[in-house]
């Protein structure tokens, strides 16, 4: 009896961890993707501001390059 119970136990464990992974993996994935593309899309903006001698639309460049950084990351694919 006591052998049965540790599987169960163990069962149940296995599956609320599985549950509980799944659900970090789909809510905060996408969080830590999109901030870590803004902040490369905000660096990589400031580099061309720097390195342009004609004045470039910052808000353009930067949403230029998140974009660019979002889809490479697959966020626009779900």
């Amino acid at each position: 009896m006591e052998n049965i119970k540790g599987k169960i136990y163990l069962t149940v464990f296995i599956t609320v961890s599985l549950i509980l992974g799944l659900g970090v993996w789909n809510n905060y994935r996408p969080q830590i993707i999109y901030a870590s593309c803004a902040d490369i899309a905000e660096k990589t903006s400031n580099i061309i501001q720097n390195k342009e001698i004609v004045m470039v639309n910052e808000e353009s460049a930067f949403d230029q390059n998140l974009n660019d950084c979002l889809s490479g990351a697959g966020y626009f694919g779900k």
